[in-house]
């Protein structure tokens, strides 16, 4: 092979690389506006290259660059720790006010003390003939013996 014909090779692969990367590059447009319109990040970033704050992240972005010893780093390091404390704070705030909409302002444990006493047939009878004297109010729901049989015995009729 003559010297010629390698150049006319190395000429016809460098056009065959230069086409390859031109669809590559058509491709990867493609798919980088396909996500710009169909994600919520791919909107968010047009919404700021439309606004032109692009410039600015973009500097922020150069600023970071120099590695941990620039001042930047440190100071774009510190507002961020800080923007993250405060959305986690925020975040607190909404999940409160989300609870609160749906559980009431004030959720209220009410405990019910019910105090059982004990005491037998005729320290109550003597407890009632105390009341009637002074006439006081006598509480005549107490059962006697007699219904608190018949209700065992109906009980024990449902049971055969």
């Amino acid at each position: 092979m003559s010297k010629e014909s390698a150049e006319f090779l190395d000429y016809v692969d460098s056009v065959r690389r230069k086409e390859q990367e031109k669809d590559d590059w058509e491709r990867i447009s493609k798919s980088k506006q396909e996500w710009r319109e169909t994600t919520y990040a791919g909107m968010l970033i047009a919404l700021v290259e439309r606004t032109g704050a692009a410039g600015f992240f973009e500097a922020i972005g150069n600023s970071l660059e120099g590695g941990d010893d620039r001042a930047s780093f440190y100071a774009v390091k510190i507002i961020y720790r800080i923007g993250i404390i405060t959305s986690c704070i925020m975040f607190v705030y909404v999940l409160g006010y989300i609870f609160k909409v749906f559980f009431g302002d004030e959720i209220v444990i009410e405990q019910e003390v019910v105090i059982v006493e004990k005491i037998s047939r005729s320290q109550y009878e003597a407890e009632q003939r105390e009341n009637k004297k002074r006439g006081e109010i006598v509480d005549e729901n107490m059962p006697s013996v007699r219904e608190k049989k018949s209700k065992a015995i109906q009980r024990r009729g449902k049971r055969d």
